[in-house]
């Protein structure tokens, strides 16, 4: 089932495939949107992508994954999990291979606190912008666009909707999926723009960010916790590194505590002057981190705790548009592959025949999707609070941080994703029916 690309008077529109008579446009080009179009694609769903920005950036360069993240992958499409095993890396040392994080007194030279295991999988991390790019790479050629800022959405008569972009075109689809970031223009229009819910909120912190050469990070580091994963836990502070691209590369952050953030842009240049005072009576192997940081730029760190729905119609947000996170929990990307797997299995279902019965697949995946998401979400702002010995019942005691951190992650890894398109899936021939009972007969 082919798709096929129709343009006049620079608009665009979407040929629906025989058997799904729909049209879906996706907008954002992040790994979220990429992911479920690639799902749809292979699905016989037709599908336009639209991407805000003109040219790839690096920003957010590393990405960590957990099992039920390369779970979802597959599920959605081994051809997104082998894109995801070329470039992944995971532990450095064999003894190693099933951790996924070691967390250590940042205080001292890297005193182990406690090494927390995912069975199997241990931790795989991956170049964010390299593997966007791959993922481009397997969609049909005219299905990805790049350039087209979002500025508003129009109802049509027949229930579909018009996209209308910076540039003055338009694009015309049955379905729309925002999947633009927590910056989301989507967000805003689906939420009502003077929605509280409809902006990202400050989680009281900022990163500063880096990636060096794995060379470099041995000669500073030393091979264990160059080549291997680990979080630094310290007074208000910590330090998160690990390996990507295969090993070739070590990916630094260094979070800070702070009330407020006063400036207007969320990335501020720096300075190491700055940053070795942010991090002033820390132990010597975060000192040591930060010492790699050669063009700082201090990230506030924003989140979405809050959403109310995310669906309106066939209007539907994935991602980080939905439930952008903290980076504490390395779960907050994986949750794109998630939203993914679930939209896919409930669109490609035999009852979703028409633009009608959409509606009833988005209701069902937020009912499926959001409490997950959004749990992850708060739990992510409490474990950066943990791991700066910030947490409300651990504060700076490393025991109680240690006997938390050893069971909190089980209930995100050990997700059974099958049971959540059943519920999924059940979930929407209940709203369905209610439908048809009341008289909305489609």
């Amino acid at each position: 089932m082919g798709l096929r690309q129709e343009s006049s008077d620079n608009n665009y529109s979407v040929t629906p495939s025989p058997g799904k008579q729909f049209s879906i446009a996706i907008v954002g080009g992040g790994l979220a949107g990429l992911s479920l179009a690639i799902g749809l694609v292979q699905r016989g769903i037709p599908v336009q992508i639209y991407e805000g920005a003109t040219e790839w950036t690096d920003a957010g360069a590393g990405l960590v994954f957990a099992k039920n993240s390369m779970a979802a992958m597959e599920k959605i499409s081994p051809d997104i999990y082998r894109a995801f095993a070329k470039r992944s890396s995971g532990q450095g040392w064999e003894s190693k291979k099933t951790t996924y994080m070691d967390y250590r007194d940042g205080s001292t030279d890297g005193e182990l606190v406690t090494s927390v295991t995912c069975a199997n999988t241990g931790q795989e991390s991956v170049h964010r912008t390299l593997f966007a790019k791959d993922l481009v790479a397997l969609l049909p050629s005219g299905t990805f666009h790049m350039g087209k800022r979002l500025v508003a959405i129009d109802n049509r008569p027949d229930g579909g909707y018009t996209l209308r972009w910076a540039d003055g075109q338009s694009a015309d689809a049955d379905v729309v999926v925002g999947s633009d970031g927590i910056k989301s223009k989507c967000r805003q229009l689906l939420l009502g723009e003077d929605s509280p819910e409809a902006v990202p909120k400050f989680a009281k912190e900022f990163a500063y960010r880096g990636m060096v050469p794995m060379e470099r990070a041995v000669a500073v580091l030393g091979e264990e916790f160059a080549r291997n994963s680990m979080v630094n836990i310290g007074s208000d502070c910590l330090t998160t590194t690990y390996p990507v691209e295969k090993g070739t590369l070590l990916n630094l952050v260094a979070c800070r505590s702070i009330d407020t953030w006063e400036h207007d842009e969320w990335v501020v240049p720096s300075s190491q002057e700055a940053v070795r005072k942010d991090f002033a009576g820390c132990g010597p192997v975060m000192q040591k981190v930060i010492s790699m940081m050669d063009k700082p730029a201090m990230w506030a760190l924003f989140d979405h705790p809050e959403c109310s729905t995310f669906y309106k119609g066939r209007f539907a947000l994935i991602g980080d548009a939905a439930h952008a996170s903290t980076p504490h929990q390395g779960a907050g990307c994986g949750q794109a592959f998630e939203d993914a797997l679930v939209m896919c299995s409930l669109l490609e279902d035999e009852h979703v025949v028409s633009a009608a019965h959409v509606e009833d697949a988005l209701e069902a995946y937020d009912a499926v999707r959001r409490p997950r998401t959004l749990k992850i979400v708060n739990t992510s702002r409490e474990n950066g609070e943990i791991c700066m010995m910030r947490g409300e019942e651990t504060g700076d005691d490393l025991g109680k941080i240690k006997a938390t951190l050893d069971q909190r992650f089980h209930w995100i890894w050990h997700e059974d994703l099958d049971q959540q398109i059943r519920q999924a899936k059940s979930k929407m021939r209940e709203v369905s029916e209610a439908r048809h009972y009341n008289g909305a007969v489609k």
